[in-house]
């Protein structure tokens, strides 16, 4: 069952979130089912998980008194919520479906909409902004989640503003990633070429989104030009400055000693290695899409799974795990790629796969 946004608009304090946070935590739900008389688990400190009624009646025991829980009434706009201490149970009267939210990442979401309204405006403030539109939207992009407004303030503060004409090339295929940019006003294209050297536009950008990661993360070069489709403005953020800012941050490297504690089976795995590389070692079940073509293909995963992404080396993986949490994906980097696990270690995870 697909949980649209506008139901979870019900819910407090979800109904404080705008549609592009809703959209985020509705891959994080899990919808469960319950019959007559069960029992049905509630929100207590440290449970790390935020329970609502959608649909049903509950009836809620404490000691010698009950009351009777249906959705739609006002009492199932908040979380099931009672303390422990009391005894209490909750049953299900009829059938009854409920959804679960991982607290952790509902706190997260708040807390970042409600300290990105004061950044936004002290931010604006700073930069003289008379529109802060494309700024509202690039911070609502999941890639920002795990980082503090005050730590973003001072990414911004380093950022140079470049106005830009129609047609101009902010950067170009092939050569050397010094920066990335994030355009403030206008439309981009992106554009890759084919074997035989025509372009092919791969995404338009506008404002509030972003560009030029992938060479700071990966090859070193860039995979490909952005051309201006209007005249409009960029900020340009340099290398040493992204790696302290957005790249440490953001990507979660996993060493096999944490991996074997916490089990495979915790995670899809991903390959974005080429296909000729498979041939010389591959772990049996993992999803295989190669970083060139990852960007068009995110579509294709998952927002309930969290991914394991891994490569020869964990270059490629590390900028693949970057673009996937851009697109509210959770993902994980094997540290150092295939090639640290060392002959021991290959084998320990082959292992650990057979189980």
């Amino acid at each position: 069952m697909k949980i649209r946004t506008d139901l979870l608009e019900t819910f407090i304090p979800l109904n404080t979130l705008p549609p592009e946070r809703l959209s985020y935590l509705v891959h994080e739900l899990g919808l469960r089912v319950f019959e007559d008389g069960e029992s049905i688990p509630f929100c207590e400190e440290g449970s790390g998980q935020t329970v609502y009624l959608l649909a049903g009646t509950v009836r809620v025991q404490v000691g010698d008194t009950s009351e009777r829980i249906s959705a739609g009434e006002a009492q199932s706009w908040y979380p099931i919520q009672i303390s422990r201490d009391q005894g209490a149970t909750v049953l299900a009267q009829g059938t009854v479906h409920v959804l679960f939210l991982d607290s952790v990442k509902l706190d997260q979401v708040l807390s970042w909409e409600q300290t990105s309204r004061y950044f936004e405006s002290e931010l604006a403030q700073d930069l003289n902004l008379t529109d802060t539109r494309w700024l509202r939207t690039l911070l609502r992009a999941p890639l920002f989640y795990r980082i503090s407004a005050a730590y973003l303030k001072e990414m911004f503060s380093r950022m140079q503003i470049n106005v830009v004409a129609q047609g101009e090339e902010i950067v170009r295929f092939a050569e050397p990633a010094d920066a990335c940019y994030f355009i403030k006003a206008g439309r981009a294209e992106v554009m890759v070429p084919d074997a035989r050297g025509d372009e092919h536009c791969l995404a338009i950008l506008g404002p509030g989104q972003y560009f030029g990661e992938e060479g700071l993360l990966y090859s070193g070069q860039r995979n490909a030009t952005v051309r201006m489709m209007t005249a409009g403005e960029v900020l340009r953020l340099e290398r040493a400055d992204f790696d302290t800012f957005l790249r440490a941050p953001v990507v979660n490297e996993c060493s096999l000693e944490v991996i074997q504690a916490q089990g495979v089976s915790r995670w899809c795995w991903l390959d974005v290695r080429l296909g000729e590389e498979l041939t010389q070692a591959s772990l049996p079940g993992a999803w295989h899409i190669p970083l060139h073509s990852l960007r068009a293909q995110t579509v294709l995963l998952e927002k309930t799974q969290r991914y394991m992404v891994f490569c020869d080396t964990g270059r490629r993986s590390t900028a693949a795990a970057f673009l996937l949490q851009g697109h509210g994906l959770q993902c994980d980097v094997l540290a150092g790629g295939l090639h640290s696990l060392g002959v021991q270690g290959w084998n320990q995870l082959l292992q650990e796969f057979a189980r």
